[in-house]
């Protein structure tokens, strides 16, 4: 009884949130399509989820956000209760990416749209089963790019490196991007330090205190988002370590990190337009909810199973563009 009054709340709660708009354009844009979006709150999955909610405004369609799938658990069984209450497609950014076939299995027929966090390509179809995101080893690209302009006579660097979740796509994504940029430009990279801090600032600093304690040369600290470089930047001025000698580079320019290159933190971050994806996973929601086909939409691929949005990189000189 508790599940029902619960999601009864969220679902009272996100039609007082976009109903204003919801039926003025109903019938020139969304239809009948009606959206169920479930996510874990962070920075940028709240920046996402607002973005959503007002495309869903603009368009005339009826989205229910809960930020409160944050176990697998949790996010089956809302998926399950939207599905019986009608929703027409599912907006997810899945706990873990690796439940895709059971996150299916609740949606019962109805259409996918993965957010953030790419399942394997096994459980993805075609205008069914599809992802919105950004490529992740364009962000890891652009890492390794900045730093070897930074230094373009160095041929070798002692990096630390801090990772997001274990197998999470982001985490795989942007680590072969860097590493692999590296490795085709001819630069040898030693990893002194690399281990996972699960997007986490307090872990990565933690973190960063033991690999200190080791007493070994590091360049350069590059991080999976913008959560821990900012952590570990600030515990470096907040301690003698000069971050313009040593620069930390961080993933997604949330507010946070744009402030760290403001006051000389972080050197680097890479731009993930959470409002970009939020609205195409909108869009992609109204058209799959016709069972129409996602092609239109900028960023989709021949496919039809994949849009990405472009990382853009950030630094000193563009930052306040953000």
């Amino acid at each position: 009884m508790k599940k029902i009054v619960s999601f009864a709340l969220i679902l009272v709660m996100c039609a007082v949130l976009v109903g204003g708009c919801g039926s003025k354009n109903s019938s020139s844009s969304g239809g009948s399509a009606k959206l169920y979006l479930s996510y874990t709150k962070d920075d940028f999955r709240q920046a996402f989820a607002d973005a959503a909610i007002a495309e869903a405004g603009n368009s005339g369609v009826t989205i229910v956000a809960n930020a409160e799938d944050d176990t697998v658990e949790k996010q089956v069984e809302s998926i399950k209760n939207a599905v019986a209450d009608g929703c027409t497609a599912i907006l997810c950014i899945p706990v873990n990416s690796a439940t895709a076939q059971q996150l299916e299995v609740a949606a019962n027929g109805v259409p996918i749209i993965f957010c953030n966090s790419k399942p394997d390509a096994e459980y993805m179809k075609a205008n069914k089963y599809i992802y919105v995101g950004s490529s992740e080893e364009q962000a890891g690209q652009f890492q390794a790019e900045k730093l070897m302009a930074l230094y373009p006579s160095k041929k070798e660097f002692n990096i630390v490196m801090f990772k997001g979740v274990k197998d999470h796509s982001g985490t795989v994504g942007r680590q072969n991007g860097f590493k692999n940029t590296m490795k085709a430009n001819g630069i040898n990279v030693n990893y002194v330090f690399e281990d996972y801090a699960d997007w986490s600032g307090e872990i990565a600093v933690e973190k960063f205190k033991q690999f200190l304690k080791t007493g070994q040369a590091y360049d350069a600290v590059v991080c999976h988002n913008d959560t821990m470089a900012v952590a570990v930047a600030d515990y470096m001025m907040e301690n003698g370590i000069s971050t313009d000698d040593i620069p930390v580079f961080g993933v997604d320019a949330t507010a946070d990190g744009l402030a760290s290159i403001d006051k000389g933190g972080l050197t680097f971050t890479v731009y993930q337009s959470a409002k970009g994806q939020g609205i195409a996973a909108v869009q992609a929601g109204v058209l799959m909810s016709k069972g129409q086909p996602v092609g239109s939409i900028d960023g989709a691929d021949e496919s039809e199973t994949y849009i990405y949005v472009p990382f853009e990189a950030v630094d000193k000189g563009n930052y306040k563009n953000y």
